[in-house]
């Protein structure tokens, strides 16, 4: 993580604890998270230099998106900084391809949080003398869980590489990068909170768990902007359409950055 990242990390740490989360998911007012959040010049982050922002690229901007779904960001902040880089008033109307990728980069931050809980709970949770992590069918489970995040990340990042069009710094993908990034995030977030409710036991479904703070969005988040299945409809019209023979073949042609 690098500075900047980091710098956002720690706000976000003081600004948007779960009590804060949980106080304007119940209606509360959000007005002193904003005003937090627009004094640190991160929403402006993706503005273009001669018009007062960073002019950060959307690769750069991937982990500040990943930390909004580390720490349940329960405001619009993501979408916000995309729709200000794009010079647009509002995020209702993103192009699809940008809105699913930083929707992408999301999900990763609020997958690698559940996992992170549930290695936790696997380690504190004692159970026939010993911790429940010991045992064979949950390491199972926290590996798949493991793997899902790894591959997630890998595709979010994909996703907010290049850019099928240069609108503001570079801000709007390739549609191919998008739909990757997407269905396969979308995909590893249908895997993983299951597992981790699995994981916690009857404990796990509880709101004074803080694990649900992470598992609803990621429900959520799959659904938006383009479920999997939406989005591996486009990646499949696009392989018949390639004329590759193989699908691999595809992907080294098309998919991987060169």
């Amino acid at each position: 993580m690098n500075e900047f990242a980091a710098s956002l990390d720690r706000l976000l740490a003081d600004e948007c604890p779960p009590a804060v989360v949980r106080a304007v998911e119940r209606g509360g007012p959000a007005d002193a998270l904003w005003r937090a959040l627009d004094r640190s010049g991160y929403l402006d982050a993706l503005v273009p230099e001669h018009r007062g922002g960073a002019g950060l690229a959307l690769a750069d901007a991937f982990e500040l998106f990943t930390l909004q779904g580390r720490h349940a960001v329960p405001v619009p902040m993501a979408l916000t900084m995309a729709a200000r880089g794009l010079g647009q008033g509002g995020f209702e109307t993103l192009p699809r391809e940008l809105a699913a990728v930083v929707t992408a980069a999301q999900i990763v931050g609020a997958l690698e949080r559940v996992l992170e809980l549930s290695i936790a709970f696997a380690n504190q949770r004692v159970q026939f003398g010993r911790p429940i992590g010991k045992f064979q069918a949950i390491q199972h489970q926290l590996a798949v869980m493991a793997e899902q995040v790894a591959a997630a990340r890998v595709a979010a990042q994909l996703g907010c590489q290049g850019s099928g069009k240069r609108e503001g710094p570079g801000l709007v993908p390739n549609r191919l990068h998008a739909a990757v990034a997407k269905s396969r995030t979308s995909e590893a977030a249908g895997i993983v909170a299951p597992m981790a409710h699995a994981i916690h036991g009857a404990i796990g479904i509880t709101a004074e768990l803080d694990l649900q703070l992470y598992t609803r969005r990621l429900h959520a988040w799959r659904a938006e902007h383009g479920s999997e299945l939406a989005w591996n409809r486009v990646l499949g019209e696009a392989v018949l359409a390639s004329g590759e023979p193989l699908a691999l073949d595809f992907m080294r042609s098309t998919l991987l950055p060169t």
